[in-house]
């Protein structure tokens, strides 16, 4: 080896000193790191994005859901809305209730399309509208949002007293419709409603001056108070206009009175507490106002009023009977009666159809059987003067119906029907079983003067009893109950009776010695029963002994307070409410005077409208 060589190297070149990494690789290796922040800068940002866009995404959504259930409950409540304004108008104009779109699918499918009509300009009504791109009703303080349009169903309102309409209520695009039944509020919400808490002057003391208790100085000391007594049971609601008095009586329903004092009941001397019903005493509301009369009933027989009375009742004349038939008929008896759908319109006759009973027969002994009238309404009027135009009025002052004679004169008076000359009477009131029931010839035996006789041979008396087969309102002068009155089925058979005077259950005696061939024990009456003038009452109440229980299933309604039993005499009372009268009414029912409406049934439906007008 040559002295000069290295062992390591060349000698002619010096060794180099150690390098780091060449430039251009540092700045490839920066350049990859670089690249990874950026992907992954890009790769968060983009799932802050997608999420930002699903929060916004859900958050619209929600926005739009909810804008969308709240428009949609929104559009129910415009919908109850309707059902209170078409209500409102009701109570403020009883006549409303003919108005209506005779257009509209809710009426035509009801069969309402010919009991309906538009109103006058005067009473012009948007929500009558049912035409696509047609007019709504603005729900009043939802400054534009909030639309409504009815429908009305008035084809069973003389039948049963109750109306229904299909309300829709609009708000944004969307809609929602109810179907409500409205009736009349009054007397037939109670199974017992008084005006006065006394005797009824006319039967007790003339000189008793009609004053409610919570008035001045509360009642004349001439009325005679009447209370509830302990074996009194109450089984529904009960209304008094007066302050009831009251001894351990059982309510087993809500009692109201219009007497507005915090203690607005009395209990009465020497008698523990009653037993309200849910331990609630009596609560302060509005008086009902009893009407005047019944008279405007008869004009529901009449042929001569078209646009008013579609369907004509019956009308008969003079002391009638019925005696209802567990068949479907009813048998009558009216001497009197000539016409039965009287005119008092020149150019328009007077008409006696057969469903009313042939005149012959109706004057006949037998009497004219005939089906119970379909929802109907039976008047019963007095024997109007021979002087006259009534076409019922007899051809003379003293002409009286073949084999038809008065007996007595004064509180003796009464009438007899005879099958034949010399034949004993077979129909006939006082009861004619042999001899003369002397005790019975005053409805109000003993309070009964010469002035107030029991019967009348030219009144319009109503005798009737009897098993009812079917729907339909008696009216007269005074109704007597002359035996059980009840219902073949409960479920669907319904009966109204209206006195002008009173109301009697019949209950006659031979010196003292219950008579009544139709039956002396309970008496049991399936009714809707209003006194108009007077009252609900039996008679001979205060002799004849216990009678039994007064069985009464339906509603109540008189002026004075009836007395049904003294001093061990006569009957308690078992009053029952029929549930069926929140509902619905009989067949042409008398109204209050001040008359008020009332939804009783609320049921949703399918939408009637699209929002743009446009029926589903």
């Amino acid at each position: 080896m040559s002295p000069n060589a290295h062992p390591h190297g060349s000698p002619d070149r010096p060794a180099r000193p150690a390098r780091g990494p060449r430039p251009g690789l540092l700045a490839r290796l920066r350049g990859d790191e670089h690249g990874a922040a950026l992907a992954v800068v890009l790769g968060l940002s983009l799932v802050m994005l997608i999420l930002i866009a699903i929060g916004a995404s859900w958050s619209l959504s929600g926005l739009r859901k909810s804008a969308h259930d709240n428009d949609w409950s929104a559009a129910l409540a415009a919908a109850y809305a309707g059902a209170d304004e078409y209500t409102s108008r009701l109570s403020n104009d009883a006549t409303y209730v003919k108005y209506g779109n005779p257009a509209a699918p809710f009426t035509v499918a009801n069969g309402s399309a010919a009991s309906v009509a538009l109103p006058p300009p005067a009473k012009a009504n948007p929500a009558f509208d049912a035409t696509a791109a047609g007019a709504w009703a603005s729900v009043p303080g939802s400054d534009g949002r909030s639309w409504f349009r009815y429908e009305v169903d008035n084809a069973d309102y003389d039948r049963t007293g109750a109306i229904r309409i299909r309300s829709t209520g609009r708000v944004g695009d969307q809609t929602r419709s109810i179907v409500v039944n409205i009736k009349q509020k009054g007397f037939i919400d109670y199974i017992y409603f008084t005006d006065y808490e006394f005797a009824d002057p006319l039967y007790s003391s003339s000189s008793c001056t009609p004053q409610y208790e919570h008035v001045g100085s509360g009642h004349d000391g001439d009325c005679t108070e009447i209370q509830f007594m302990p074996g009194d049971e109450i089984n529904g609601p009960l209304h008094s206009n007066d302050t009831p008095l009251v001894c351990e009586s059982t309510f087993n329903g809500p009692v109201t009175t219009a007497d507005p004092r915090a203690a607005n009941w009395r209990r009465a001397s020497g008698c523990g507490n009653p037993t309200w019903h849910q331990n609630v005493p009596p609560q302060s509301v509005d008086s009902v106002g009893m009407p005047p009369t019944n008279t405007e009933m008869k004009n529901e027989t009449r042929v001569d009023l078209p646009d008013t009375v579609a369907r004509p009742g019956c009308l008969y004349t003079g002391p009638t009977t019925i005696l209802f038939n567990s068949n479907g008929t009813m048998t009558v008896v009216s001497p009197w009666t000539k016409v039965t759908q009287p005119s008092y319109t020149a150019g328009v006759s007077s008409q006696s159809p057969a469903a009313c009973g042939s005149i012959a027969a109706l004057n006949s002994y037998a009497g004219a059987t005939i089906p119970v009238l379909d929802s109907n309404l039976v008047f019963v009027q007095d024997v109007p003067s021979a002087a006259g135009t009534d076409p019922n009025r007899p051809s003379s002052s003293s002409w009286r119906p073949d084999r038809f004679s008065c007996t007595g004169s004064g509180a003796s008076q009464g009438w007899e029907y005879r099958q034949g000359t010399g034949a004993t009477p077979r129909i006939g009131y006082p009861y004619s079983g042999g001899t003369t029931a002397t005790t019975e010839t005053a409805p109000g035996s003993p309070q009964s003067t010469s002035s107030t006789p029991a019967y009348d041979c030219d009144r319009g008396d109503l005798f009737v009893r009897g098993t009812v087969n079917g729907a339909i309102t008696l009216a007269a002068t005074n109704v007597y109950v002359t035996g059980d009155l009840r219902y073949a089925d409960a479920a669907d058979d319904m009966l109204g009776l209206v006195g002008q005077n009173s109301v009697w259950v019949w209950n006659p005696m031979r010196s003292s010695t219950p008579i009544n061939p139709n039956g002396t024990g309970n008496r049991r009456i399936d009714a809707a029963i209003l006194s108009v003038a007077h009252v609900f009452q039996a008679q001979n109440y205060s002799t004849g002994g216990f009678r039994g229980d007064l069985i009464v299933t339906g509603a109540i309604a008189q002026k004075f307070r009836g007395i049904v039993t003294q001093g061990g005499n006569g009957y308690d009372k078992d009053y029952n409410y029929d549930d069926r009268f929140r509902n619905v009414a009989p067949p042409k029912f008398l109204t209050p005077t001040s008359t008020t409406y009332g939804v009783t049934q609320y049921a949703s439906t399918a939408a009637a409208f699209r929002a743009n007008g446009a029926p589903n």
